[in-house]
């Protein structure tokens, strides 16, 4: 708890000067003057009281946490008064367990009678009561044990299970046999079944197997699937067979992807591919074949390597004609270079004059303007002489003592006016035209009766407040800038609820407030805010199994509460954590064919129903372990069906005979699956025949190579053939051959006149032939189509 003063500022020399003989305050001195703030009296203990005596200084009373409860235990902790719940649990299940506020914990007997006949009652100090059902076992599991009203009745058990595809009955060790009735005709081209509603069923079995390629039949051994033949004798047909729509005869492609040639095929031998001619007749152009594109007319180049010629062809060969290299400028010198064609030399128009700007007009040749001087320098007079460009400072002097003269390049003479501070706050400083700078002292006068006014030459006009302290410590010292010191009666008012104010010889005194309110039903504490507070005390003892209340004479009562339902089947007790609990009687009867239940009259042992609606199971119940459902056989003895059994009974499902072996057909007859090898012939004589396990028929090209470079070798008919291979390289410079190790050889063409100062070259652009330049033409010494 916190107390709040009104602090009282008066003048003083030292701590001593500034008692005021309250206790309550810690009095200082601080730069001239009494400062008495309020202590604090907060112990941190949540168990005391806090509060203050201006006499005897802070008081702490104990708090007392007593709540007149012979149910809890009291005391106080760091978050203030606690009343931990008496535990009253005796740790017997045959026990309720209650608290009095009054007398303390109380333990009442448990009754168990549950009035059935058919159980025997008793209670276990650890579990509670116990209802153990009497046994009608019988030991035949042909009959449904269960207890009545009577004692212990043993019912016959149905065994039929409608269902025409077993034999039923009864055994008194495991109960009801349903026996598989045997469906199998011996007949390999049957699938035998049975319906559980009509009985066994010979359904013919389906030899289709949806391929075109097959003649289908069902024999002894059952299904047999014959391939049939496709070969059309024709060289320009593949032949095949597709397992949808059966045989195919696909004409062959005889497209070589060369063209430059003419493509055709002939029933009886195949392909043929026929050479193109590619002559135009014309002398200007070089006539060869692309393998890509065809025919290819390659324009003859007529250039001569002269940059003065223009280079063209006509009916008699090569024309190159002389090029004209006036540019109709009079500021260049015309003429023309075998390498680089027309050169246009600039005029030189140099007068030498520093004072003009020379240059060439096309039209009519050299000019001559004058040169601008202008330096754009505000500070400079500009001129032009024999040395160019000249450029002389101005004068600024302006005859004013108070301006300091300068020049600005951008705006030409600069006046600023001088500074005349003499750095001393007592004058005023001022510049004239005939005195110069002038320093009049200044006046300090501030016009308030609060102030003693003065001048410093290091800070300027000073204003000494007044001496204003009557030493009266009940008033606030105070001056009015117009009539002088004021002494106003001080207010003691701290803003606290919990504190009656006052002011004497030694200050402010705050007493604090009493606010018993002799109610021990509440807890009386008080707020700095709002007063005194009568908190009403918590009397919850945390026991569901009473009921709180408060009585303002004697504190808090604790009620037992009532807990009996009138239900005949539960046992009704109370749990000091969650209140009353009524915990059902046990009726099993410790039979696996019953549904246990209590009703208004006690238990209730209902027959259980096993039907699993499940057409492949056999339903039936032993006492011992509950329902049985044993699982229908659906064995055909056929050996190509998977048997099983669905949603409608037994199903028998085609065996999958696949080998994954791509080089077997697979079937399934009366011994089981069956692997027949493929046949791979495909009729080519040009390939050889197998078969990989994984991938199926292979078809490998026969080896027509004759390790000679210059042949292109195939296949054709079952006989090698071995072509020339075409050498051109459409180069007019080289030699085209074959070499039987090396392949295509292209020699260059060498070109020589025997005159040591010509360079001689073969000429691709001239279509091959040989030119011979001067080396003077030669460009950086090479010759050649690129020189």
């Amino acid at each position: 708890m916190y107390y709040f003063l009104t602090i009282i500022y008066t003048v003083c020399t030292c701590d001593e000067n500034c008692n005021d003989n309250n206790k309550c305050t810690l009095d200082k001195c601080e730069n001239g003057c009494c400062k008495n703030t309020p202590i604090t009296c907060d112990d941190k203990n949540p168990c005391t009281l806090d509060s203050c005596d201006c006499d005897h200084g802070c008081v702490f009373k104990p708090m007392s946490c007593d709540d007149h409860n012979a149910c809890t235990t009291d005391s106080c902790g760091p978050n203030g008064c606690i009343h931990t719940p008496m535990a009253c649990d005796d740790h017997n299940a045959c026990t309720v367990d209650s608290c009095s506020n009054s007398t303390g914990c109380c333990h009442t007997p448990l009754s168990c009678d549950d009035h059935n006949p058919c159980t025997v009652d008793s209670c276990s100090n650890s579990t509670g009561c116990c209802h153990t059902p009497i046994a009608c076992d019988d030991h035949n599991a042909c009959t449904a044990d269960s207890c009545g009203p009577n004692g212990c009745i043993h019912t016959p058990i149905a065994c039929d299970d409608n269902n025409a595809c077993t034999v039923d009955s009864c055994s008194n060790s495991t109960g009801c046999c349903h026996t598989p009735l045997s469906c199998d005709d011996h007949n390999p081209c049957t699938v035998d079944s049975c319906s559980n509603s009509t009985g066994c069923c010979h359904t013919p079995i389906a030899c289709d197997d949806h391929n075109a390629c097959t003649a289908d039949s069902c024999g002894p051994n059952g299904c047999i699937h014959t391939p049939i033949a496709c070969d059309d004798k024709n060289a320009c047909t593949v032949d095949s067979c597709s397992n949808s729509t059966g045989c195919c005869h696909t004409p062959i492609v005889c497209d070589d992807h060369n063209a430059c040639t003419v493509d055709s095929c002939s029933n009886s031998t195949g392909c043929c591919h026929t050479p193109l001619s590619c002559d135009d007749h014309n002398p200007c152009t070089i006539d060869s074949c692309s393998n890509s594109t065809g025919c290819v007319h390659t324009p003859l180049s007529c250039d001569d390597h002269n940059a003065c010629t223009a280079d063209s062809c006509g009916p008699n060969g090569c024309v190159h004609t002389p090029i004209a290299c006036d540019d109709k400028n009079a500021c260049t010198v015309d003429s023309c270079s075998n390498s680089t064609g027309c050169c246009h030399t600039p005029l030189s128009c140099d007068d030498h004059n520093p004072c003009t700007v020379d240059s060439c007009s096309n039209s009519t040749g050299c000019c001559h303007t004058p040169i601008s001087c202008d330096d754009h320098n505000a500070c400079t007079i500009d001129s032009c002489g024999p040395n160019g460009c000249c450029h002389e400072p101005i004068s600024c002097d302006d005859k004013n003592p108070c301006t300091i003269d300068s020049c600005s390049n951008s705006t030409g003479c600069i006046h600023t006016p001088m500074s005349c501070d003499d750095n001393n706050p007592c004058t005023a400083d001022a510049c004239t035209w005939a005195k110069g700078c002038t320093h009049t002292p200044l006046t300090c006068d501030d016009k308030n009766a609060c102030t003693v006014d003065s001048c410093s030459n290091s800070t300027g006009c000073c204003h000494t407040p007044l001496a204003c302290d009557d030493h009266n410590p009940c008033t606030i010292d105070s001056c009015n800038n117009s009539t002088g010191c004021c002494h106003i009666p001080i207010s003691c008012d701290d803003h606290n609820a919990c504190t009656i104010d006052s002011c004497g010889p030694t200050g402010c005194c705050h007493t604090p407030l009493s606010c018993d309110d002799h109610n021990s039903c509440t807890l009386d504490s008080c707020s700095n805010s709002t007063g005194c507070v009568h908190t009403p005390i918590a009397c919850d003892d945390h026991n569901a199994c009473t009921v709180d209340s408060c009585s303002n004479s004697t504190g808090c009562c604790h009620t037992p509460l009532a807990c009996d339902d009138h239900n005949p089947c539960t046992v009704d007790s109370c749990s000091n954590s969650t209140g009353c609990v009524h915990t059902p009687i046990a009726c099993d009867d410790n039979n696996k064919c019953t549904v246990d239940s209590c009703g208004p009259t006690g238990c209730c042992h209902t027959p259980l129903s096993c039907d699993d609606h499940n057409p492949c199971t056999v339903d039936s119940c032993n006492n011992s372990t509950g329902c049985c459902h044993t699982p229908l056989s659906c064995d055909d003895h056929n050996p190509c069906t998977l048997d099983s059994c669905g949603p409608n009974g037994c199903i028998h499902t085609p065996m999958g005979c696949d080998d994954n072996n791509a080089c077997t057909a697979d079937s399934c007859g009366p011994t089981g699956c069956c692997h027949t090898p493929i046949a791979c012939d495909d009729k080519n004589p040009c390939t050889v025949d197998s078969c990989s396990n994984s991938t199926g028929c292979i078809h490998t090209p026969l080896a027509c190579d004759d390790n000679n470079k210059c042949t292109f070798d195939s296949c054709c008919d079952g006989k090698c053939e071995h072509k020339p291979l075409d050498c051109d390289d459409h180069d007019p410079c080289t030699i085209d051959s074959c070499d039987c190790n090396l392949g295509c050889v292209h020699k260059q063409v060498v070109c020589d006149d025997g005159n040591s100062r010509t360079c001689d070259y073969c000429s691709r652009k001239a279509g091959g032939k040989c030119i011979s330049i001067p080396y003077a033409s030669c460009k950086n010494g090479k010759c050649g189509d690129d020189m």
